[in-house]
């Protein structure tokens, strides 16, 4: 019966993160951080270490979206519901574009298939 529960549970997990608008980035042996997130750990990993710059810089992006994205992940302005708005209404190429360019950089992906 444990086991049973133990699946179910897996299952449920497994489904909420297979469906996470969200991509998971995780870089050496650092633990992986949700892009978006207003968490120190995030911040510390993308803004202040330079690299989300040096992504978005790998990009096709416009100066515009850069800069926008850059905002909502790393000023004083910080914003996870901006950061995925923007992320939910960019195209698939612009996303496939920016996990590219993440990878690129020496990261792993993880997550945000729907």
């Amino acid at each position: 019966m444990k086991t049973w529960l133990l699946i179910g549970i897996a299952g449920m997990a497994l489904v909420t993160v297979a469906c996470t608008p969200m991509f998971m980035v995780s870089k050496g042996e650092k633990r992986g951080v949700y892009l978006g997130s207003n968490s120190k750990g995030t911040y510390d990993m993308l803004c202040a270490s330079g690299d989300l710059k040096e992504v978005l810089e790998a990009t096709h992006f416009s100066r515009e979206m850069k800069d926008t994205f850059y905002q909502y992940n790393c000023s004083a302005e910080r914003s996870s519901d901006k950061v995925k708005q923007l992320f939910s209404s960019m195209t698939s190429e612009q996303k496939k574009d920016i996990k590219a360019a993440f990878k690129e950089k020496g990261y792993s992906i993880n997550g945000g298939t729907c």
